[in-house]
């Protein structure tokens, strides 16, 4: 078909992280990616899996509680997508290899992800990040810049059993982004890290997806969402 396999395509994009990081003087390393595999059948997960990748992303609680228990118990799972209250309890106990949640946004939602995790005392403190909408827009997910510190607080006082790693945005509610998405975002990290007291280094930043992810390590992000220029468009039709 000429169509580039998942795994080459995943080694494309490792690729071009590394140079964009490279470019703003900084060690691959210190950027993580993401590979979006929502929508996406287990077997292509396991394509990257097999090809050294571990940090999957899903939106969806029902399908990450789905796919979860067909991948090896070393995957990274982070869940990236809005998390409704009622459904924290059915994730953290559906997916016990959780890495992070990069989507709170807002004090309930901490504050019931807190009490789950004390009841069930399993594991370790859940890392999560602070979803920031830097759009200016009316948008359903994310707190507004002048609330993440109060928010970020809230989880380091009040969560014991989360740790604060840092912020996420989006960017536009097309989910694209503007350079301006990711300067609030650190501009956002710079008050939260004064507030809270921690070195900006560990105050992570979860910028940019398949259409900006090199300009947005340029900018500073430590975690970059890639989707579809790993698995191809979304297919929501799941025909084959």
């Amino acid at each position: 078909s000429g169509k580039m396999s998942t795994a080459k395509a995943l080694s494309d994009v490792a690729a071009r992280v590394a140079a964009a990081a490279q470019r703003a003087g900084r060690t691959p390393s210190t950027v993580r990616l993401v590979a979006v595999s929502k929508t996406k059948p287990v077997e292509l997960l396991r394509e990257c899996y097999d090809a050294g990748h571990r940090t999957f992303g899903e939106n969806y609680v029902q399908e990450i509680v789905d796919k979860a228990p067909s991948m090896p118990a070393d995957t990274q799972w982070h869940f990236i997508g809005h998390l409704q209250s009622n459904k924290a309890k059915t994730l953290l106990e559906a997916v016990p290899n959780l890495a992070m949640i990069e989507t709170i946004d807002s004090k309930k939602l901490a504050s019931k992800l807190n009490s789950a995790l004390e009841a069930r005392e399993a594991r370790e403190a859940l890392r999560v990040l602070v979803q920031v909408n830097t759009s200016g827009e009316e948008s359903k997910h994310g707190v507004e810049p002048s609330e993440c510190v109060e928010l970020a607080k809230h989880i380091k006082d009040e969560c014991p059993r989360l740790m604060f790693r840092g912020l996420m945005t989006i960017g536009m509610p097309d989910y694209t982004s503007k350079p301006e998405n990711f300067i609030t975002l650190k501009k956002c990290r710079d008050d939260v890290c004064a507030a809270l007291g921690i070195d900006l280094d560990a105050c992570e930043l979860s910028m940019g997806m398949s259409g900006d992810f090199e300009a947005a390590i340029e900018m500073g992000s430590t975690n970059v969402r890639v989707g579809s220029t790993i698995f191809g468009a979304r297919d929501y039709s799941k025909s084959a």
